[in-house]
């Protein structure tokens, strides 16, 4: 029950509030007027709520509340969920707005799922998506695994495929549960020598030992990762490879290694139970590159290359496509020797790189940059190209398009003025690089 001094502080917001948004937002977590209280987490933290506002918003919270098996005491457990989860669910039902961060979104996810809130649970996916990398992709996958999130999946394992080493090299790696973990060596499109593939089970096993309590000794880790361990192709990795590294490992039975050896150095065919047929990278499977053009026309103006500031293009697509890099203008008057480097960001963060030294003739229009691999990009969402080009005055673009189509895929350039000048409208990076 609220105390006495909270009365006039409420009325006094109350009037204030001139929508019925702001005044369910007054509600929120707030103990006036509540006629239920959840019991959150592992200590039991007590957040109040007001029936009416959670029945008329999740069909889970009215059978709760008022179907036929209603519960009749005013407290209701959620042993399930995180006490920050919790309270964005309770934020969304009662403002329609939840604060989401990496750490509790999937948890937000959960909830929503729980409860029967289709709007939050999309709003949780759009961005966990935007939010995923190598370090946090194998955490998102499990999730989407158990809540049966086939799209969200779907786009977990592009990334995957596309950074592979890295993702091995996380620490969700190591504690990565057995079926996702068989799941991911079966995956015929990841980009990984199988060495590597092998000595990233090899740590997970002794990890895995270690937390069932058991000493990582190789035949505990054999049995701990048998069900991922048989995907791995190790025909396909060199002699020397197999020798240093599985062999000693005592990961594999003698007969197994005795037959791998006699399949690298017998002239007569060995029988494996191992896939001896290679992988093919994400990457290989692309389609054909693609080029998005941005200006109407070339200007022979001299463009000069400042090391000191960049030129630099914002930029958005409609639908999620690979950037592989970016083409630049060459010499516009007199030929000379270029060093490029591009970056490709969101907000702040450095997504993927690449640098290249190239001669360039006034005759050579356009030289291309490449990342170091092709990078995921999402749809909706804005990313930013730095170029640091040094060398003599280059050529230029002028009449730039505002938006570009090109297969099928829409380029939004946003109006900026970066250091060096480039824009949406002139300057430098006439073309971007990219595969669907």
């Amino acid at each position: 029950m609220a105390s006495a001094s909270e009365i006039p502080s409420f009325e006094k917001c109350q009037l204030k509030a001139t929508t019925v948004r702001e005044r369910n937002e007054l509600m929120f977590n707030n103990e006036i007027l509540s006629d239920v209280h959840f019991m959150v987490g592992k200590d039991k933290v007590r957040i109040p709520g007001h029936k009416y506002v959670l029945a008329i918003s999740s069909p889970v919270f009215f059978a709760m509340f008022y179907g036929r098996m209603a519960e009749q005491g005013s407290d209701v457990a959620v042993s399930d969920s995180e006490v920050e989860c919790f309270m964005e669910l309770l934020r969304f039902i009662y403002t329609d707005e939840a604060i989401l961060t990496l750490d509790n979104a999937l948890g937000v996810l959960y909830l929503a799922e729980k409860y029967m809130l289709p709007v939050l649970a999309a709003k949780c996916i759009n961005y966990v998506e935007a939010s995923l990398n190598p370090e946090n992709v194998l955490t998102v996958l499990s999730h989407a695994r158990y809540l049966g999130k086939e799209e969200l999946q779907k786009r977990c394992w592009e990334v995957i495929d596309t950074y592979t080493t890295q993702v091995l090299e996380s620490e969700a790696f190591l504690e990565l549960e057995i079926e996702t973990l068989s799941l991911l060596v079966q995956r015929n499109t990841i980009s990984v020598k199988e060495i590597q593939m092998f000595k990233a089970i090899n740590s997970w096993s002794e990890n895995e030992c270690l937390r069932q309590g058991i000493k990582p000794i190789s035949d505990n880790k054999r049995a701990v990762s048998s069900q991922a361990m048989k995907f791995i192709r190790f025909p396909l990795m060199t002699p020397l490879e197999f020798a240093d590294e599985v062999a000693r490992s005592g990961m594999l039975s003698y007969e197994e290694t005795t037959n791998i050896f006699l399949y690298f150095f017998s002239t007569r065919e060995t029988e494996l139970q191992f896939s001896k047929i290679p992988r093919k990278p994400r990457e290989t499977l692309l389609k054909k590159t693609l080029r998005c053009s941005r200006f109407k026309s070339c200007c022979g103006n001299d463009w000069f290359c400042d090391t000191r500031k960049c030129d630099a293009l914002k930029f958005m697509v409609n639908r999620s496509v690979h950037i592989k890099g970016i083409a630049v203008y060459g010499a516009s008057k007199l030929e000379g020797d270029y060093t490029a480097s591009v970056q490709l960001l969101k907000q702040t963060k450095v997504l993927a790189d690449g640098e290249r030294i190239f001669s360039s003739g006034t005759s050579a229009l356009l030289h291309d940059v490449l990342f170091d691999r092709p990078y995921l990009v999402d749809k909706n969402e804005v990313y930013t190209i730095n170029l640091m080009l040094q060398g003599p005055c280059s050529q230029s673009g002028r009449d730039g398009f505002s938006s570009v189509e090109t297969e099928g895929v829409t380029f939004t350039f946003i109006e900026y003025t970066s250091p060096n000048g480039t824009s949406a409208s002139a300057g430098q990076i006439p073309e971007i690089i990219f595969q669907l």
